[in-house]
């Protein structure tokens, strides 16, 4: 027989189901099977089964359950089994108790995977706590004793039980972490992390996975919803520890980064003349190491190279409006746009990316990251955007024959760059998050506004003023160069 409380109480028998019958008898078995092999006082099964006050018949139909109860069980024995071999209902005062093996309880074989995984997750064997871990999480069909919390019976075991799966699932996070499988644990964070949103530690872990996976902008979202939870909740900040882990989340902290996977090697290390073995590479690599690596050795994939940098996008969007225009003045409108794009991006130290219909775009910092990506792809958005503005609505021979539909947006954060092989020199394809966002910004973006995320923002700050208030879904409003900046740019330009 296999017993089973994670999730409706089910008894299974040769793999068939066990009829239990109604409350009281399915609530008695329950309760003799989460103190197995203990005595339980008669009282305490009372006071389980009746939590609202015992009626006055509710010792005699405690002792018809469990009559019912050895029956069942003894019938559910098999041939040529007695009750008394695998399990047994016996009467000991001041109670009962049921005698049955451990290992027939799901509950005692969940808690018993969860103390070995949390000690190899100690102990740094991640590939083993992740198996283990997760044949435990495996055992649970849904909420514990679901049948009987829909009763009425929500025992106090219940909660603590849930807080037990939780921790299970956060050790199992951490391994998955540890081993540099944040994309494939993503899906199963997020889900954790939204139906238990004030556990700092799962948090935490969604956080660093978000970022790992190229989503800085997302990770930084998730720290906000768990602090407006706890403020809203209990008036409390988040921990030191979830603000450290902001704060390196904003500042690219190499200790962030995923663990590096060792090569594969044929041969093991050659042993050193005093009989040990050199020692093993970090299981860590910064950022900037893991760039420099793609910079200098970059992947060949069919008739790409692929590089990993961290880049700033403008996108730009020029759309004609209305219908009937002559062919060839669409296609020098387009083509006029397209050069003074290209143009004001170069100005500003971009390079002119690939064009999709009525969308332009200029990278920056794709040949070399700099400090100051951001900014200068935020004033080359709004050079691109009062020349294409001046030119779909000024007047004289610069304006353009046929009207338009202005958008612009900036993002900036981690991008894999494509480049033909042999062709490093011109702009590459750029794919990974960065364009996804820039993507999403771009469809929300309002007329004649640059709209950026909130990457970008934070990066180029000093240099450009935004928008006062909480960052809006369609990203935030850039409003102008701050005064010195522009300043300096004058200075520059007269000194030229």
């Amino acid at each position: 027989m296999e017993f089973q409380l994670l999730g409706p109480l089910t008894v299974i028998d040769d793999g068939v189901p066990v009829p239990l019958g109604g409350v009281i008898k399915r609530g008695a078995l329950a309760h003799l099977l989460i103190h197995a092999n203990s005595v339980v006082p008669t009282s305490r099964l009372l006071a389980a089964l009746w939590p609202g006050g015992t009626p006055l018949t509710a010792r005699k139909m405690l002792q018809n359950a469990v009559r019912d109860l050895r029956q069942t069980l003894s019938s559910g024995a098999g041939p040529g089994h007695t009750s008394g071999g695998q399990v047994a209902l016996t009467t000991d005062a001041p109670g009962y108790r049921l005698r049955v093996s451990a290992e027939a309880i799901d509950l005692f074989r969940f808690r018993r995977a969860v103390e070995r995984g949390h000690a190899e997750v100690a102990a740094g064997s991640y590939e083993s706590a992740a198996r283990v871990l997760r044949e435990g999480l495996g055992l649970w069909r849904g909420a514990a004793l679901a049948d009987l919390v829909e009763a009425g019976l929500p025992w106090p075991e219940l909660t603590a039980w849930e807080n037990t799966r939780l921790n299970a699932l956060e050790d199992l996070f951490e391994a998955e972490l540890a081993r540099g499988r944040h994309q494939t644990v993503l899906g199963e964070l997020q889900a954790a992390a939204a139906a238990a949103p004030t556990r700092e530690r799962l948090s935490c872990q969604l956080m660093l996975a978000l970022y790992r996976c190229g989503r800085q902008t997302d990770a930084l979202a998730a720290y906000r919803h768990i602090r407006a939870e706890l403020i809203e909740r209990y008036g409390l900040e988040p921990t030191p520890g979830m603000r450290k882990l902001e704060q390196a989340i904003l500042e690219h902290a190499p200790e962030l980064d995923p663990p590096r996977r060792p090569e594969p090697s044929r041969t093991a290390p050659s042993p050193r003349t005093d009989g040990t073995r050199p020692a093993p590479a970090p299981a860590r690599a910064g950022l900037t190491a893991v760039r420099e690596q793609a910079a200098t050795h970059p992947r060949r994939v069919g008739e790409f190279t692929t590089e990993h940098r961290r880049i700033s996008l403008v996108w730009v969007r020029y759309a004609l409006e209305g219908q009937g225009h002559d062919p060839l003045s669409v296609q020098n409108d387009l083509w006029e746009a397209e050069k003074a794009v290209r143009e004001e991006g170069e100005r500003f130290g971009g390079t002119a990316g690939h064009v999709a219909g009525s969308v332009f775009s200029v990278l920056f910092g794709h040949s070399e990251t700099g400090e100051d990506d951001a900014a200068r792809a935020v004033r080359a958005a709004f050079a691109m955007r009062d020349r294409l503005t001046a030119r779909t609505c000024g007047p004289g021979p610069v304006a353009s024959a046929t009207q338009a539909s202005l958008h612009v947006a900036v993002a900036t954060g981690d991008a894999y760059l494509l480049f033909h092989a042999g062709e490093t020199d011109t702009a590459p394809r750029v794919t990974g998050e960065v364009a996804d966002r820039c993507f999403r910004l771009l469809a929300l973006a309002p007329q004649g506004q640059v709209r950026v995320c909130e990457a970008t923002r934070r990066a180029s700050e000093p240099d450009i003023a935004y928008q006062v208030g909480p960052e809006p879904p369609d990203g935030w409003k850039a409003i102008r160069v701050r005064r010195q900046q522009r300043d300096t740019e004058m200075s520059l330009r007269a000194a030229l």
